[in-house]
């Protein structure tokens, strides 16, 4: 995976006073999210679905933090070194197809969801049979999404970390899921390495990618394959 170089500078703590303001106007537009919800719900739209899915989010309080950027940038690995175990599987061709998010969960564990709405247990061992290209090519198994559960006190508090496939391989529908998966984002970190320039296809995803994260974390990976004068 290499040294990852994150250059964000952190701010001092918020003043109790605006931390207190800001959690107020929170909760008063966070009232009026699920107002609208329900009014959405009983129009009985075609985004009905997108509608629950948003609810459930405001009730679990969670919050999508999504790794994206091209292919082979260690998406998958810098998730691993977040969390310090390797529980997503690697490799050194374009593996990951299938959205693959992060939860906190007291025993290790993974759940696969099918886009037909069948849903199945399984051991984190055998995530390479659902979400690589290698054990699920061109998702026959027709699988929507996979959650493992893990716990580490960096997701106890409703972050969810969600590693998408890599944009810019030949497999277009790899591209295609990470596209899908954009408007759930709540922060991006967008992954960049030393080894290959920025391509085209990172330039127009992360163009993207603005309209619907309203934070953009850049991480400059493998750092360390470079002397310290370059």
């Amino acid at each position: 995976c290499g040294e990852i170089m994150p250059g964000t500078v952190y701010p001092a703590s918020t003043p109790p006073d605006k931390t207190a303001g800001a959690i107020s106007s929170y909760k008063i537009l966070r009232n009026r999210i699920f107002s609208a919800i329900a009014q959405m719900l009983e129009l009985g739209l075609a985004e009905r679905q997108s509608c629950l899915e948003l609810k459930e989010k405001l009730d679990a309080n969670t919050f999508n933090l999504v790794v994206v950027g091209q292919f082979k940038r260690g998406k998958t690995c810098l998730i691993n070194a977040l969390l310090g175990a390797d529980l997503l599987p690697t490799s050194v061709v374009p593996l990951t197809s299938i959205v693959t998010i992060l939860v906190y969960g007291e025993k290790l564990g993974a759940r696969v969801f099918f886009t037909s709405g069948k849903v199945i247990d399984i051991p984190v061992e055998s995530l390479p049979e659902y979400v690589t290209e290698g054990g699920n090519p061109r998702n026959v198994k027709d699988v929507r999404e996979v959650v493992v559960h893990y716990p580490s006190p960096y997701l106890k508090d409703g972050v969810r970390l969600v590693d998408t496939p890599g944009v810019g391989s030949v497999y277009i529908h790899n591209t295609d899921v990470a596209y899908r998966y954009l408007p759930k984002s709540d922060a991006a970190l967008f992954l960049l390495s030393v080894d290959q320039p920025a391509s085209s296809a990172e330039i127009e995803f992360l163009q993207d990618v603005r309209a619907y994260a309203d934070r953009i974390f850049f991480l400059l990976n493998k750092t360390d394959y470079l002397a310290p004068t370059e």
